[in-house]
């Protein structure tokens, strides 16, 4: 019952991050990537908040948020904007595993086995074939960055603060988040003061920030970090579900052959740790 519970947990994992995208593009019609930033940050803290009745507030988790949530989801938000198809830029941000065992690989804590390095070759590949089909736009360029800069906060993440309750370290995150971003809010501070912009505001921040996160967490208790992760890489799938539906964009044969290559050398280099784990 419990690895039932934990599949359920992913399946919804995958319709929250995977219709995030195309809904964050709905939201930023009515406010600028920053001040959704700001939403997602504010009130999916509050919330989390409210769950864990705590925070963990050190300068551990002042650089855990400044990596993984400030300074990636604002690059995650403006990929989505100006990237041609916003499900084009999930695959690109979800290379995080690939820059995961590059960054580890260079700095002596992983040594990249045969598999991963096929891996790696082929999530390359497949970024070059799939940006190839809109000139790299700068959407894509910020996906690929912002996918570095999760990496980056995943390793300092591990070495860091992997004993830290996640529920109370992710709302430290968010609240964290708001107060870094908020100096962002400068550079364009646009929102529709209707009651059908700070719906899709609340929403972003709901789906993304607090369902995402807490089946997260479910998902990896009951099924552990390897099993959950592999599974997650079908939250561009469903990415492409989600833009055909709510925004009618279709992916062009090239991106979607670009994205399967792209997510099999991801699985690839992710399986290849799964096998070292076991060993």
């Amino acid at each position: 019952m419990s690895r039932l519970r934990g599949y359920l947990a992913i399946l919804g994992v995958l319709l929250a991050w995977g219709s995030s995208y195309s809904i964050s593009r709905i939201a930023m019609g009515f406010m600028s990537p920053f001040m959704l930033s700001m939403f997602r940050f504010l009130i999916g803290g509050l919330v989390l908040l409210l769950i864990s009745r705590g925070l963990v507030v050190n300068l551990r988790a002042f650089i855990n948020a400044l990596l993984n949530s400030a300074s990636f989801v604002i690059l995650l938000n403006l990929a989505i904007m100006y990237t041609s198809n916003p499900a084009l830029a999930s695959v690109l941000v979800y290379t995080q595993p690939v820059f995961v065992l590059i960054i580890s690989a260079v700095m002596g804590y992983e040594r990249i086995s045969t598999l991963q390095a096929v891996g790696v070759a082929l999530a390359f590949l497949g970024i070059v074939v799939s940006v190839g089909s809109v000139s790299f736009d700068i959407g894509s360029v910020l996906a690929v960055i912002g996918g570095f800069v999760w990496a980056l906060g995943t390793i300092y993440y591990r070495r860091e603060l992997i004993h830290e309750d996640l529920i109370r370290l992710n709302a430290s995150m968010g609240l964290i988040s708001a107060l870094i971003a908020l100096p962002t809010l400068i550079i364009n501070p646009r929102i529709d003061l209707t009651p059908q912009a700070i719906l899709w505001g609340v929403l972003v921040a709901l789906v993304a920030q607090v369902t995402g996160f807490l089946l997260w967490f479910i998902g990896i208790r009951e099924l552990g970090a390897v099993t959950a992760s592999s599974m997650s890489l079908l939250v561009p799938v469903f990415a492409y579900a989600f833009a055909y539906a709510l925004l009618g964009r279709a992916p062009t044969v090239i991106e979607a052959l670009g994205s399967a290559v792209t997510l099999i050398g991801v699985f690839l280099a992710q399986g290849g740790a799964a096998l070292k784990l076991r060993k």
